[in-house]
């Protein structure tokens, strides 16, 4: 089956969050090439959407990550995982869902650094889910109630 008649068989609810997908994967692309850090991260850390848990926001969680994979397949350059972390953490957060945008590094091979960026969502707490990057830059906080 081609990409064509798969999206078309996609819900209304997921086609409007895949074209939402793409459109902020390529902006936050063109803005980590063009725009300082700092503005970006000042960007990132205001104040969003109040934040909420239920079982939707779980559902929610779930598309956004497949429409930003899906996006993120369709387009015709590689989207970097900063681009990918920033256009998912947006998302969210838009929704009113309680996520955490890390950049992180880490060593590997002989001295070589790997730079890598992600976002967790779900419970408290100030520790990243991804052990194998020290956390250097942490946006945004998560919330349960």
């Amino acid at each position: 089956m081609n990409r064509l008649t798969k999206f078309w068989f996609l819900s209304g609810r997921e086609k409007q969050a895949f074209f939402e997908a793409a459109l902020l994967l390529l902006l936050s692309n063109a803005c980590v090439k063009v725009i300082a850090f700092k503005h970006i991260y000042r960007f990132l850390g205001s104040r969003w959407n109040e934040p909420i848990c239920t079982v939707a926001a779980e559902e929610e969680t779930k598309l956004v990550q497949r429409s930003i994979s899906r996006a993120a397949n369709v387009l015709p350059f590689k989207s970097l995982c900063l681009s990918r972390s920033i256009a998912e953490f947006v998302m969210l957060r838009l929704r009113g869902i309680p996520a955490v945008m890390f950049a992180g590094l880490r060593i590997s091979g002989q001295s070589f650094l790997e730079a890598h960026a992600w976002v967790d969502v779900g419970q408290c707490g100030r520790r990243s889910k991804n052990p194998a990057f020290a956390a250097l830059i942490r946006i945004g906080t998560k919330v349960v109630r």
